[in-house]
């Protein structure tokens, strides 16, 4: 049987899940399991973002060096995912689509929001949080969840983060169909010692494409500006 690209594809992010779960399984970061089995942190990274293919002896090492047989991460059934309790959120819209106005709600948070300012976000005057958009909170959650995961990518790869800050730009364009989501830019700057900027800005970029929100955000295109950024009293 001839394996297609996006079979391929899909056996590599069921490896790369299995050597990421087996790892922290064991309470190893990137940096112990280079040192277990000689692969470059980089090369690790990759291999867990289902980025590359192993070689053979690649393989061999990883399984080992996790106490698994190299079968544990190519074959067999799929355990079930748990399911966490539920995230939630509530809205209420009063009026017509044109001149009602609605409230997205979580616990004592509330963000207004109409019509007006969602087709033109200058109208925002926001000074305390209380006025928005679903694409303002949208870009708000893109913004935490690459934030979270790069840090502990960083930290899995042995530079753990002093601060990581991120802006999210949204763009939405109208037409026949109604507002559309045309694309997204993170902006990041990321107080970090001791890595090298172009380790840096690939594991920032593999964040971008893999973290929660950009998965389920997948047919929205997305740029990414991150820099490093200098710590104080270095």
């Amino acid at each position: 049987m001839t394996l297609d690209e996006t079979q391929i594809d899909a056996q590599l992010q069921v490896m790369a899940e299995r050597l990421r779960a087996a790892r922290f399984a064991r309470g190893l970061r990137l940096i112990d399991v280079a040192g277990l089995t000689g692969l470059s942190e980089v090369h690790l990274y990759r291999l867990e973002q289902g980025e590359r293919a192993p070689s053979l002896r690649a393989l061999l090492v990883l399984a080992a060096a996790l106490g698994l047989s190299p079968a544990d991460l190519l074959d067999g059934e799929e355990s079930p995912a748990e399911r966490s309790a539920p995230h939630t959120g509530r809205a209420v819209w009063t009026g017509t689509e044109k001149a009602g106005s609605g409230e997205m709600i979580k616990g004592a948070v509330r963000v207004r929001y109409d019509l007006a300012r969602r087709v033109n976000p200058e109208l925002i005057e926001d000074t305390d949080g209380t006025v928005g958009s679903p694409e303002s909170l949208l870009g708000m959650a893109f913004a935490g969840c690459f934030s979270m995961a790069l840090a502990a990518d960083l930290d899995d790869a042995g530079y753990p983060p002093l601060r990581i800050e991120t802006f999210a730009e949204v763009q939405t364009e109208s037409g026949a169909g109604g507002i559309a989501l045309s694309d997204i830019e993170l902006r990041c700057e990321a107080a970090v010692s001791g890595i090298a900027d172009a380790q840096f800005q690939a594991m920032a970029e593999a964040t971008k494409r893999n973290c929660l929100v950009a998965r389920a955000l997948v047919a929205v295109p997305a740029r990414l500006d991150a820099r490093l950024v200098a710590i104080s009293g270095d």
